[in-house]
């Protein structure tokens, strides 16, 4: 039987040594324990995101923080660009849209990933802030986003905001030598720790907007968090004291590692996977594909859907359908979280067998 059993793309398997940390925590969070412990998860993480810059970490999930990200670095009236590559691309504008924002879009055709020639009739003198996703989770696409912000730097003022929630952790990703002002994870993907948990790093220029920022903002105010972790080492609010120290035990064993061979590894196992997916007769949805997760297309038709109930019914392994309208057209698989390249040859011969009785009914 096949020993790993979560293979979505958030939540991801969680390491049993990051699962015991996660539940063996007993801190106050105002303790001066507390306090030591959280200064280093912050400087641990600042190696996972390759940045010197400020990072917070926020008790809510990816979603929140970038919610977070808006409000702070987007003032009202401004204009925003956001660029729609899948579902998680269009929450960006959908964020900014909620908060009166003029989000301008641009869309891009799901499975293919932005280029810097896409920008070119885009007035970027007129945006404040570009919103991108790394890696688009509802379709298992990479985009080039060193590129991009090389792109947007050189034509505008504007500050880039990263989603970088499938990437983090997971494959390359730098977010100083990139030229990023704000970057997002949370702790369920590359993270390997349970959802309830995100990360928020941003640059000097960001901070400066944030300080002068008007936009109303309470829990979500990141002044309050710089501030509180500058003085006292500690979050504003509660923390998820438990997922902290999730977090903590798997950035030892991520940067243990190696962050570049992490990347490396987790290349090896998307490559591996796509490969053989393919010469089994499944197809790959993006023609950018990423190493955090793999989108495959079903031969003859056949809903994603029912693939997917097999797996969970016969050796409970959980894999991904589509999202809204690629639901039963696509099947997506991580390999991030604590995934090793047996788990992918496991996970192959099964779904070799799985695919050859679905195609015989």
């Amino acid at each position: 039987m096949i020993k790993k059993k979560i293979f979505t793309p958030g939540p991801t398997q969680v390491h049993q040594d990051v699962l015991k940390a996660t539940i063996s925590s007993d801190f106050y969070h105002r303790s001066a324990e507390f306090k030591e412990f959280y200064s280093g998860l912050n400087s641990k993480l600042k190696k996972i995101f390759l940045t010197n810059q400020y990072l917070n970490v926020l008790t809510t999930s990816g979603t929140g923080a970038l919610e977070a990200a808006v409000l702070n670095f987007c003032k009202p009236g401004e204009n925003v660009l956001f660029i729609n590559q899948g579902r998680f691309g269009a929450r960006w504008g959908a964020i900014c849209k909620a908060y009166g924002l003029n989000a301008i879009e641009l869309p891009i055709t799901y499975g293919s990933a932005a280029v810097a020639d896409d920008l070119k009739n885009v007035n970027l003198q007129g945006i404040s802030s570009v919103l991108l996703t790394h890696t688009e989770t509802s379709t298992a696409t990479l985009t080039d986003i060193k590129q991009l912000t090389s792109y947007i730097k050189s034509n505008s003022d504007a500050i880039v905001i990263v989603d970088a929630v499938t990437s983090a952790g997971s494959i390359e990703f730098r977010m100083d030598d990139w030229n990023l002002d704000v970057a997002v994870s949370a702790s369920q993907k590359g993270l390997m720790t349970q959802p309830g948990a995100a990360i928020i790093a941003y640059s000097e220029k960001a901070m400066n907007k944030m300080q002068e920022n008007p936009m109303p903002r309470y829990f979500f105010d990141l002044r309050k968090e710089m501030d509180s972790f500058k003085k006292d080492s500690l979050t504003t609010w509660t923390p998820a004291v438990g997922l902290f120290f999730g977090m903590d035990k798997a950035c030892d064993i991520i940067l243990t590692e190696g962050l570049e061979n992490r990347w490396k590894r987790t290349g090896e196992m998307a490559e591996y996977f796509r490969k053989t997916s393919v010469t089994n007769g499944f197809g790959l949805f993006s023609s950018s594909p990423s190493d955090s997760l793999t989108a495959l297309t079903m031969p003859d038709n056949i809903p994603s859907g029912k693939l997917i109930k097999a797996m969970k019914e016969k050796y409970s392994v959980q894999i991904a359908n589509g999202q809204a309208e690629m639901k039963d057209k696509i099947a997506r698989f991580s390999h991030m979280g604590d995934l090793e390249m047996n788990d992918f040859h496991e996970l192959t011969a099964l779904l070799l067998d799985e695919l050859n009785q679905l195609k015989g009914n």
